[in-house]
């Protein structure tokens, strides 16, 4: 058997082999995705109590042999937990999006880049507050979609070669993965209006895709624009379907939204 080998992993899914072993799909800095069994992880006094668990970021050993389709996981100890994503329903949906995209469109080849930019973007999920878990997503769609070779172009008009004015609205055409100004509008492709503001934050995040805490606030319909092109996008370019992660996420921001306006309406109506 080949000698261990150490790398830094996410773990992405974890599944029951037998009364004794779990089976997991790792995010690996070293292999890209790769399934791993974790013998004996269920015992009560398993090494692997809390360190194996969906969207924690580990230090793994693993025994990796060459084509093999289940590679043998030695020991894992947890650098990053997955507490801080688990503790709110809203940071735990863009957490697991963030471990479905994963999980859907890579496979056993490294990356190393958009390994990094995943761990920072579970990290800054963790930290941000709620209400920038989508913006920091969306962030993190963008990085990873270049990352695999599909970059979209905000800076220029594909028709004239223009950049936008500050405060003109641009097509962003998912198809071709370029902006179209007013005057060279053409029919057919995808097409997503983009508000300066919503192209604005699109081109910041390509060269900045981690946020920072003291950003100026998104307007939400801004937000809605950027979701919606680039989850075009991906799903055209990358194949599949959207992200069940993100319906779910879409269901918590309705459900907290409301809860939001009736603690406003009750505190208006105690002043």
């Amino acid at each position: 058997m080949p000698g261990p080998a150490v790398t830094e992993a996410i773990c992405l899914t974890v599944q029951k082999f037998s009364e004794t072993s779990k089976i997991a799909i790792l995010y690996t800095r070293a292999w890209g995705r790769i399934s791993v069994i974790a013998k004996g992880a269920y015992r009560p006094k398993s090494q692997f109590w809390g360190h194996l668990e969906p969207l924690s970021v580990a230090e793994c050993v693993i025994y990796k042999k060459p084509n093999e389709r289940l590679q043998l996981l030695s020991s894992c100890r947890a650098i990053a937990p997955w507490t801080g994503l688990t503790g709110s329903l809203t940071r735990a949906a863009f957490g697991f999006a963030v471990g479905e995209f994963l999980y859907r469109h890579t496979y056993e080849e490294n990356d190393p880049e958009l390994f990094g930019l995943a761990c920072s973007t579970l990290e800054s999920i963790s930290r941000l507050p709620e209400r920038l878990a989508a913006r920091q997503f969306w962030g993190f769609m963008l990085g990873a979609v270049g990352c695999l070779g599909f970059r979209p172009e905000y800076d220029v008009c594909d028709g004239c070669g223009r950049k936008p004015a500050p405060d003109q609205r641009v097509v962003f055409d998912a198809i071709a993965g370029k902006i179209i100004c007013r005057q060279c509008r053409r029919e057919g492709g995808r097409p997503h209006v983009l508000s300066p503001e919503a192209l604005n934050e699109l081109i910041k995040r390509q060269h900045q895709p981690i946020l920072d805490p003291n950003e100026a606030e998104l307007n939400p319909a801004a937000l809605e624009e950027i979701a919606a092109s680039i989850e075009d996008f991906t799903v055209y370019h990358l194949g599949g379907s959207r992200l069940r992660s993100l319906g779910f996420a879409r269901r918590v921001g309705t459900v907290e939204q409301v809860n939001h306006r009736k603690s406003k309406e009750t505190d208006e109506m105690e002043a």
